[in-house]
């Protein structure tokens, strides 16, 4: 799922427009818990037309969603790793993307039954130029690359605070026989998204660990699943597992020695069980 925001720059929603064209059972789910939207992938644009504003979408998270007796307050975070895109392709994807053209001219905040990323994926990998995303986004899968079968690709904020926890997975890695890189321990290509690109392409399989909520891993998970590669979904509190992914299964994990040491050992036995089952 993810949220629609046409014609929003923060401040308030009126009420009659809050979850506005929403599936009646997920409004109602949102009605009672506001902070479910916080999880959600956020398309926010201008309404078409509107020369008040350029033309463009962004991708970002709302951080928090309140009633304030007019409607409902919320703040939008820009997340900068994404390109603005055209609202001209937004129009060519209106139908994938469950928004119709009536959405796209009316003030109003939807959220959709849809994959955001998936959608936006699909349009990037079957586009023939990188004109519709502009410069910024001329970078693509590496399908002439072939994939590494005994590559994990490591998706997780890259704080220090994960530092402790990288080197467990490193360590389950290992006694599984395989080896493991991360986007920020390489630096092939100038934009940072074609390196993820590039480790998603030749992986065998991904982890990615979903701690904290980043909104840079809950998109790089969507790309790992739409290409599609075996996945394995970490955290360290449940309630970060977002609705869409609550279905997969999941590896908990803490971070005292004992905890780490279950880690290393309950994902060297997942990863040894996808390997062989890719190679049956």
């Amino acid at each position: 799922m993810y949220s629609l925001q046409v014609g929003l720059s923060g401040g308030t929603v009126p009420a009659g427009r809050f979850l506005e064209r929403t599936d009646n059972a997920i409004r109602s789910a949102l009605l009672t818990d506001f902070r479910a939207l916080q999880d959600l992938p956020v398309l926010a644009m201008p309404e078409v037309g509107d020369d008040g504003f350029e033309q463009v979408a962004h991708i970002g998270t709302v951080t928090s969603v309140k009633p304030d007796g007019r409607g409902h307050r919320f703040s939008f975070v820009r997340n900068p790793k994404f390109p603005p895109i055209p609202l001209t392709t937004i129009q060519d994807l209106e139908g994938e993307l469950a928004i119709g053209e009536w959405g796209l001219r009316r003030t109003h905040w939807a959220v959709k039954d849809v994959d955001l990323f998936e959608v936006l994926l699909a349009h990037q990998a079957g586009a023939q130029t990188s004109s519709n995303y502009g410069p910024s986004a001329a970078v693509q899968f590496p399908a002439d690359t072939p994939r590494d079968p005994r590559l994990v690709a490591v998706m997780m904020p890259f704080t220090a605070s994960f530092d402790v926890v990288y080197e467990t997975i490193q360590e389950a890695v290992a006694d599984a026989g395989l080896s493991c890189v991360r986007a920020d321990n390489i630096w092939e290509h100038h934009h940072v998204m074609g390196d993820v690109l590039s480790i998603l392409w030749r992986s065998q399989v991904v982890v990615a660990d979903l701690t904290g909520k980043n909104a840079n891993v809950f998109y790089e998970a969507g790309l790992a699943h739409a290409l599609p590669r075996p996945t394995i979904l970490l955290t360290q509190d449940p309630a970060d597992v977002p609705f869409d992914l609550q279905s997969i299964r999941y590896l908990r994990y803490g971070l005292g020695t004992g905890d780490r040491a279950t880690l290393r050992r309950q994902l060297t036995e997942r990863l040894t069980t996808l390997v062989n089952q890719a190679s049956a």
